[in-house]
C-alpha cells in the first residue's frame, strides 16, 4: 500500500508518499494550485502504484483551500482522505520534528499520520447537501454582520442619544428604524415638526404608534444627556448602518427561503424534532453530511467536538468539565442552539437537563449534556429515516449512550 500526503496552501502545494513500511516511495514535488498544477499531481499519483486501490491519497483540512484538489482527485477515482491538521501536529510531534516545518516535511507527515491513523476515505455528500452547506453558512455569516452592524448602533446611540433605549422596546424594530434613518440624534429630532414625526411613527407601525408616541421621544429627546459634538457624523453613521442593517437582512431572508426549500428535499425528518426549524434543521443534516460515513452518534459527538475531554494518568482518571472542541464549529454551534430551544420549549429533554443540574452540573455543562442526547435522536431519525420518537429523549438507554 502506498500512502500519499499533500501540504495544502492557498499558491501551491506539495505532494509525497511513502511506502506501507514508512520509507520514501518518491521524491516530493511542488505543483500549482491549478487545473494544469492537479494534472501534474495526478500524473505523479499514477506512477506511484499499479492500481488505485493500492494508493490512499490524504490531505489536511486547510482552510477552504483543499476542497478544489479533494474534488479533482475524486473525479480522477483515487480515495481521497481529509486529515485534522491536530493528527499532523500530533504526528509531528511524535517524530520530534516539532520545531521543523516545511512544505516537504509537511507532506511526508501527511502520509505517515495517513499510514499510521487507519482513515477511510472521506465524502463530501451529494450536490444537494453541499449546496445547503454554502447556504446555512453564509446566513450565519450574514446574521453575524447584522449583529456587529447592531452593536456598532447601539455604540453611537450611547453617545449622542443615551436614553434611546427606553424609546422603543425593540431599538431594531421597523418603527425604530424608521425613526433612526430620519433624526437619529435628540437635534434632528426636536427640528422635526412633531405632526411630520408622528406620520413617520404611523406609517412604520401600521398605526400602532402616532403623535403620543411622537410628543414622549421629543420630550426624551429635549432631556437628553447625549453629547453635543460632531452630532452630524454621528447621525450619517447611525442612518448609514441602519440601511446596511436593512439591506443584509433583506439578503438573509432570500437564504432563509432557499434553505426552506433545500432541506424540504433534503431531509425533512430532522424538522419533526422539536426546536429545530428550517434553518437550524439544514445546518445540523449538511453539517453531518452522510450520516452513514459515522458508525454511531458517538461518533457524530466527537465530530462536533462536544465531547468531554478525558485527562488519565496512571490509575488516575478524570472527565475534565470542558468539552474538546476539537471539531465542526458550524455543528457544535448549531447543536447547542438545538439544545437551548429543548429548555425554551420544555420539550422532554428539559427533564434530563433539569435532572444534571440537580446533580450539580453547571447550566453549560448541563446543556452540552442535552446536546449529546440530541445527537443520539438526531442519529436515529436520519440513520433509520423514521420520525422523530417524543418517548426516545426519555430512554434511560439512551441517557447512558449520551453521558
Amino acid at each position: 500500500m502506498i500512502y500519499a500526503g499533500i501540504d495544502i496552501a492557498k499558491n501551491d502545494h506539495v505532494v509525497g508518499a511513502t511506502d506501507e513500511h514508512g520509507r520514501d516511495a518518491s521524491k516530493p514535488m511542488k505543483f500549482a494550485n491549478s487545473a494544469g498544477g492537479f494534472d501534474r499531481c495526478v500524473a505523479y499519483l499514477e506512477g506511484l502504484a499499479e492500481s488505485k486501490s493500492d494508493l490512499l491519497v490524504g490531505m489536511e483540512a486547510t482552510g477552504h483551500y483543499w476542497l478544489p484538489l479533494f474534488c479533482r482527485l475524486q473525479d480522477a477515482g483515487y480515495a481521497v482522505v481529509v486529515i485534522n491538521p491536530m493528527r499532523t501536529d500530533a504526528m509531528r510531534r511524535f517524530k520530534g520534528s516539532s520545531r521543523v516545518k516545511t512544505d516537504i516535511v509537511d507532506c511526508v507527515l501527511v502520509a505517515e499520520t495517513l499510514r499510521c491513523g487507519g482513515f477511510q476515505p472521506s465524502r463530501l455528500g451529494d450536490e444537494a447537501v453541499i449546496e445547503l452547506r454554502q447556504l446555512t453558512r453564509l446566513h450565519q455569516a450574514l446574521k453575524e454582520s447584522v449583529a456587529d452592524l447592531k452593536r456598532q448602533v447601539i455604540v453611537a446611540l450611547d453617545q449622542v442619544f443615551p436614553e434611546y433605549d427606553s424609546v422603543f422596546s425593540d431599538t431594531f424594530g421597523e418603527s425604530s428604524k424608521a425613526f433612526l434613518k430620519r433624526c437619529p440624534t435628540p437635534e434632528e429630532c426636536l427640528a422635526v415638526r412633531a405632526d411630520s414625526l408622528a406620520k413617520t411613527l404611523e406609517r412604520a407601525s401600521h398605526g400602532k404608534l402616532g403623535r403620543p408616541k411622537a410628543d414622549e421621544i421629543k420630550g426624551i429627546a429635549k432631556a437628553s444627556c447625549g453629547i453635543g459634538l460632531a452630532t452630524s457624523a454621528f447621525s450619517f453613521q447611525i442612518k448609514l448602518l441602519i440601511d446596511q442593517i436593512d439591506f443584509i437582512e433583506g439578503q438573509a431572508s432570500e437564504v432563509e427561503a432557499r434553505i426552506r426549500a433545500g432541506i424540504e428535499k433534503v431531509e425533512p425528518l430532522i424538522l419533526t424534532i422539536p426546536g429545530i426549524g428550517y434553518t437550524l434543521g439544514a445546518q445540523i443534516v449538511s453539517e453531518i453530511g452522510d450520516v452513514r460515513r459515522f458508525r454511531n452518534a458517538s461518533s457524530i459527538v466527537k465530530y462536533a467536538g462536544i465531547n468531554p475531554s478525558i485527562s488519565q494518568s496512571g490509575k488516575f482518571s478524570s472527565e475534565e468539565n470542558h468539552i474538546t472542541k476539537q471539531g465542526s464549529p458550524y455543528l457544535r454551534r448549531a447543536l447547542y442552539l438545538a439544545a437551548m430551544a429543548q429548555l425554551k420549549l420544555k420539550s422532554p429533554f428539559y427533564d434530563y437537563y433539569a435532572k444534571k443540574r440537580a446533580d450539580g452540573k453547571s447550566h453549560r455543562e448541563a446543556l452540552v449534556a442535552v446536546a449529546r442526547k440530541l445527537v443520539h435522536v438526531i442519529y436515529a431519525v436520519l440513520s433509520k429515516q423514521e420520525p422523530y420518537d417524543p418517548n426516545a429523549a426519555k430512554s434511560p438507554e439512551l441517557a447512558s449512550r449520551s453521558e
